[in-house]
């Protein structure tokens, strides 16, 4: 993160090229390191948090947090006896201290412990002709003064089932929504590639309000209605993960770019964009736009094919490092705000949108937005930057992202889950035996869902 936090001087740039020593390597956004398996554990962490406090086991709840220095997963600003809201409980990426499966086989290894809580008995209220014996109200305040003590047993191995039983859970709906998550990239992906936009039909902007206004969407079809309490901001997260490392990629795929490719891409141009001047606009005004036309082109690269491939090269990579300093940041920690939140805080049209602090997160939606509002624009303040087109960057960061989806998924599917079954068996009573009865029982609904599909998809036919 410390490298994307460099962010280069649009101004100085203007009128140069930009030197080797400042373009962005590997290591621009090098999100590659962000652990998913580290990440679905930190979440469980807090998800058991929520309702160790839901249920006011209130001494579980802070040996929990304490477990290897986790204190600052806990929800910020909670009250007493009671889980805190899901946006306070800190969504950002690294902030688990330890690998996933160290801390799984940490939890399983730890001894038993009995942790001494002070509690007081509840006492009975004396009445106002009581209160007048002092015999009977020293009495009371003595009473009331002897510190009491119990025992409070914390298993670590049934933490760590409990745990385990979570992160299951987790794995499970974030590889349902990365894969609506791919479907839904490569499905607007292909729509903006295509010549002719399609409009909504009713029953599009129909679903649209129903998602709105908290109506059935996919994800509470596949949860029943009844997913974790934390899950939207989990789903997010995802979102943000995938974005994260299809800008890395993204840097790579420009960096590895050569004069003779470079225009094939799809987001270079060989020439700057025109300017498209109304006829019925006064002459005084395209005479101004003229004049800072002009002036905007002194500073384009010129030569032949070549060095033209060069600089736009050059100026997509200082444009990216430009956007991955502002964005990488805010992407890691995350949006707080529910999607309640949002849709309140949103402006009306024409109005401009509330700051935010500078620090505080966002979401992938907002980081892609940004690069969609470029529409045909180009960062003119770069040396070569007539070249580039911010917009097309955007759709190939999208299309970038619908395959890290997909390897997202596999990865939880392939990697993650196994550690996960094998600090199971290894710390509990699960067994091996278990194991292969849960993955029968999971394959005989995957082909029953199948199934009903199918038949579903006949019936919609035989309707038509």
């Amino acid at each position: 993160m410390a490298s994307c936090a460099l962010a280069l001087c649009g101004v100085s740039m203007a009128l140069a090229p930009p030197s080797i020593a400042r373009m962005p390597t590997k290591s621009t956004t090098s999100q590659s390191h962000l652990s998913l398996g580290d990440y679905v554990v930190q979440r469980a962490i807090q998800q058991q948090l929520y309702f160790i406090a839901e249920l006011q086991n209130a001494p579980l709840g802070t040996w929990l947090a304490r477990f290897e220095g986790h204190e600052h997963l806990e929800s910020v600003g909670r009250k007493p006896g009671a889980p805190g809201l899901p946006g306070t409980y800190n969504a950002e990426f690294g902030q688990l201290r330890t690998g996933f499966t160290d801390y799984l086989s940490t939890l399983g290894e730890a001894p038993d412990e009995v942790i001494q809580v002070e509690f007081q008995r509840p006492q009975r209220k004396l009445s106002a002709r009581e209160l007048e014996n002092p015999f009977l109200a020293k009495a009371a305040a003595e009473q009331a003064a002897v510190k009491e003590y119990r025992d409070v047993p914390i298993v670590p191995r049934q933490v760590l089932s409990r745990l385990l039983n979570t992160a299951d859970v987790i794995a499970d709906t974030w590889a349902f929504h990365l894969g609506e998550l791919e479907a839904g990239d490569t499905k607007r992906v292909a729509m903006d590639a295509a010549p002719t936009k399609e409009l909504p039909t009713p029953a599009m902007l129909l679903d649209r309000v129903l998602e709105s206004e908290g109506g059935e969407t996919r994800i509470s079809w596949y949860t029943e209605d009844e997913p974790l309490p934390l899950h939207a901001f989990d789903h997010r997260a995802c979102d943000r993960l995938a974005t994260l490392r299809a800008l890395d990629s993204l840097v790579d795929e420009v960096s590895a770019l050569t004069p003779e490719t470079a225009f094939e891409c799809g987001y270079l141009r060989r020439a700057a964009v025109a300017d498209d001047y109304d006829g019925e606009v006064d002459e005084r005004v395209i005479e101004r736009r003229r004049g800072r036309r002009e002036k905007r082109q002194a500073s384009f690269c010129v030569g032949d094919d070549s060095e033209k491939a060069a600089a736009a090269r050059e100026a997509a990579l200082a444009f990216l490092q430009e956007y991955a300093s502002y964005w990488v940041p805010k992407l890691t920690k995350g949006d707080e705000r529910s999607a309640l939140e949002k849709h309140a805080e949103r402006p009306d049209p024409g109005m401009k949108e509330r700051p935010r602090p500078a620090d505080a997160g966002a979401d992938a939606d907002a980081a892609l937005e940004d690069l969609w509002a470029w529409m045909d624009g180009s960062p003119f303040h770069l040396y070569g930057g007539e070249l580039v087109a911010p917009a097309r960057l955007g759709a190939r960061l999208r299309e970038l992202r619908a395959g890290h989806a997909a390897e997202a998924r596999r990865e939880l599917e392939a990697e993650i889950r196994p550690e996960l079954t094998r600090a199971r068996i290894a710390y509990t009573d699960y067994t091996e035996e278990d194991e292969r009865l849960r993955l029968e029982r999971k394959k005989a609904d995957a082909e029953a869902e199948l199934v009903w599909n199918v038949d579903r998809s006949m019936e919609g036919l035989n309707e038509g």
